[in-house]
């Protein structure tokens, strides 16, 4: 019986240990070089997005859905994406300081380099149903392939997409707006927008996004049969940053009379600040009602999609 215990006890360690070692080898990070020159006549200061936003003109259409099979089909215009992101690769905030004269252009910078970078990633899987597709050896977790797996060099440091968009803009605290204009490639995403403004421009522009966004009934809406109100997931991914930036969060910091909202309550107060009269009237009265988060599509954002 003792001989028994202890042929378990050995079997499990060993089925432990294949298992962790399983585990460590599908999480290895595969880094993906970026073989190109930088674009022509690329500043000697500063940064510049004009490669990259000449391109998304060329293949985005009004929506916002992207031509990824024209684009695929034109191997200069792929290319020319790669010299952006060989700039990526080179410069950024971190290893360049220099370049990067206000907050607006750091969090510009973070933002466009991601978008570019899921492009570049369709582009090279392509022709591809979802970001899904994108499989770890092991898909233990979903979209472990596109996500983690994937490594690109950014300002001489190598970041998975989930790690550059956690560390640079999640973890830091920017604007939460930021959300409405990061595009994971996926048509429950923000839409792709072609201009990439810079400076005291990115104010206004975020400003649009979040308006156009939550009032869009695909992000935000108030289900007709059960009163409750209904949100992209987008929201409870971030819930932290939106609610620690509402109007009513702040209210309470200022006034120690005010208690402390719920994450909840407030994110509902960040929402109500870019919503339409008629749909934050009817947010005031869903707040007694659950919130309900609407499933993601994660389908390419493809033109020929939609």
């Amino acid at each position: 019986m003792r001989f028994s215990i202890t042929k378990v006890i050995l079997s499990f360690l060993l089925l432990s240990g294949v298992i962790v070692i399983l585990w460590f080898w599908n999480a290895q990070e595969k880094i993906n070089p970026i073989n190109a020159s930088l674009p022509k006549s690329f500043p000697t200061q500063g940064f510049s997005h004009q490669t990259f936003a000449t391109l998304l003109k060329q293949f985005v259409d009004n929506q916002g859905y992207i031509d990824y099979q024209s684009w695929k089909q034109t191997p200069q215009a792929h290319n020319k994406l790669k010299q952006y992101l060989a700039a990526v690769a080179k410069y950024s905030p971190d290893s360049h300081p220099e370049r990067f004269n206000s907050k607006p252009d750091i969090l510009a910078y973070w933002i466009y380099s991601y978008n570019a970078l899921v492009i570049h990633s369709i582009l090279e899987h392509w022709p591809l149903r979802s970001v899904t597709d994108v499989k770890a050896p092991l898909e233990i977790i979903k979209d472990l392939g596109f996500f983690y797996k994937q490594k690109f060099i950014v300002g001489g440091k190598a970041y998975n997409l989930y790690h550059l968009e956690q560390q640079k803009m999640v973890q830091t605290k920017s604007d939460p707006r930021s959300h409405f204009i990061l595009n994971c490639g996926s048509a429950s995403c923000p839409p792709m927008r072609p201009e990439l403004p810079v400076g005291v421009e990115l104010e206004p522009f975020l400003q649009r996004a979040a308006i156009e966004f939550i009032n869009n009934p695909d992000n935000v809406r108030i289900n007709s049969a059960t009163q409750s109100i209904e949100l992209s997931k987008i929201f409870k991914w971030y819930i932290e940053n939106f609610a620690a930036t509402s109007p009513l969060q702040k209210m309470a910091e200022t006034n120690k009379k005010i208690n402390t909202p719920s994450q909840t309550s407030a994110l509902i107060s960040y929402i109500e600040q870019y919503a339409n009269v008629s749909l934050k009237e009817q947010l005031q009265q869903a707040k007694s009602k659950p919130i309900e988060y609407i499933e993601y599509d994660w389908t390419i954002n493809s033109k020929q999609a939609n």
